[in-house]
């Protein structure tokens, strides 16, 4: 089903990144490619919504400050365990001091031995975010059940993290981070808060994030094939754009 017309007044939107607003990252091109117009149209997006526009996503708040720059948003980054409520304002964690330490310290053995296995394996390699590691195999599907049975016994070792799956994807993240987490807070904020949610995401990680915004009275739109939480659909990033070209005109 098609999402509603929203009243960009009224709205609290939300956008997923990769595979959302930008094709996947791919084995010889781990930065997405952006569209140049990217930028300005989500410029437009905020002031449309009096600035209750944000990315929620499993990469960072810095990196979205270089792949987007020079203009800077509110972003749930790292499935909820960074977070920056406006523009220029300081970005929070979901922990800090020694358990931060400890996280980072666990992310960088976590890279290694990713980077270790994936090296044994055609089609996949190793992608480090701010504060996740995903093992990528977009090009070699026929191993996604071995790719996932490998993320699952590193994370019974390795109690801190948990393991995200999605389409092509192993991601390990922290566990007290999840994209629903992510959003919570948005909405707990001005000027979120008391606004209608819509979300829009495509994958597995979305999943929680869909959930929250159904709960909160939201609109949750699901994009490309798989079942769902979310009521709504757009095909691919082409319809998302036309999408928020609608909400931002």
């Amino acid at each position: 089903m098609m999402p509603p017309v929203v009243q960009p007044g009224k709205i609290a939107l939300m956008l997923d990144f990769d595979g959302t607003l930008v094709p996947y990252a791919s084995e010889t091109r781990l930065i997405p490619e952006v569209d140049p117009r990217l930028p300005g149209l989500l410029e437009r997006l905020v002031q449309r919504t009096g600035g209750a526009t944000a990315i929620v996503s499993g990469r960072g708040v810095a990196e979205f400050d270089k792949l987007l720059g020079p203009i800077q948003l509110a972003i749930s980054g790292a499935h909820g365990f960074e977070f920056r409520a406006a523009p220029n304002s300081p970005i929070e964690f979901g922990l800090a001091g020694e358990n931060l330490n400890r996280i980072v310290e666990g992310l960088e053995r976590l890279f290694a031995l990713s980077s270790a296995w994936a090296e044994k394996h055609r089609g996949v390699y190793v992608e480090r975010k701010s504060l996740t590691v995903v093992l990528q195999f977009h090009d070699a599907l026929e191993i996604a059940d071995l790719a996932c049975q490998f993320a699952f016994d590193t994370c019974k070792v390795m109690p801190d993290f948990a393991l995200q799956a999605g389409r092509g994807v192993a991601e390990f993240r922290p566990v007290v981070a999840d994209k629903g987490c992510g959003i919570g807070r948005l909405m707990a904020r001005v000027p979120f808060s008391g606004r209608i949610p819509v979300f829009i995401g495509d994958d597995l990680a979305d999943e929680a994030g869909f959930l929250i915004v159904n709960s909160l009275g939201g609109i949750s739109i699901r994009v490309g094939p798989g079942e769902s939480n979310a009521p709504y659909r757009l095909q691919d990033t082409r319809e998302v754009l036309a999408f928020i070209n609608s909400i931002a005109a």
